[in-house]
């Protein structure tokens, strides 16, 4: 199994829990998914990440999510089946942590490729500003 270096903008394959579930009392995540990084400590070993989904957003909640251009998916091994990442909320763990996953397509890869470096500063812009409006959620898992 190749065990990547946990950088930011990295797209790995995560047992993601929803913060719903979490509240609800669940420990696991209905399904795995893709997941990107937006951040990594050396010094805790921590790594947060945020959802990737196929499902659209509700209406009137378009700005907790950012779609993914197809272009962008393909050179991130994503399919362009129409894919969402949620800024609303998160989860970190210590890595390699007991939620990675292997690829479908690839059983020895845990991981699809890197968000473009554009993209993914994009991305964080529009998390830091829901973070300074304390719109993100965090779900810390064992």
């Amino acid at each position: 199994m190749i065990l990547p270096e946990p950088v930011p903008g990295l797209i790995v394959r995560y047992n993601y829990l929803w913060r719903t579930d979490a509240i609800a009392g669940f420990s696991e995540g209905e399904k795995d998914r893709p997941c990107a990084i937006i951040i990594s400590s050396r010094k805790t070993g921590k790594v947060t990440l945020i959802p990737i989904t196929h499902t659209p957003p509700e209406p009137g909640e378009e700005h907790l999510s950012i779609e993914i251009p197809v272009e962008t998916c393909r050179q991130c091994g994503l399919d362009d089946g129409g894919n969402y990442i949620r800024l609303g909320e998160t989860n970190r763990f210590v890595w390699p942590g007991s939620h990675l996953r292997p690829l479908p397509s690839d059983p020895s890869r845990l991981h699809y490729g890197l968000l473009p470096k554009a993209f993914f500063e994009m991305v964080m812009g529009k998390v830091i500003a829901m973070v300074e409006r304390d719109m993100v959620k965090l779900t810390t898992r064992e």
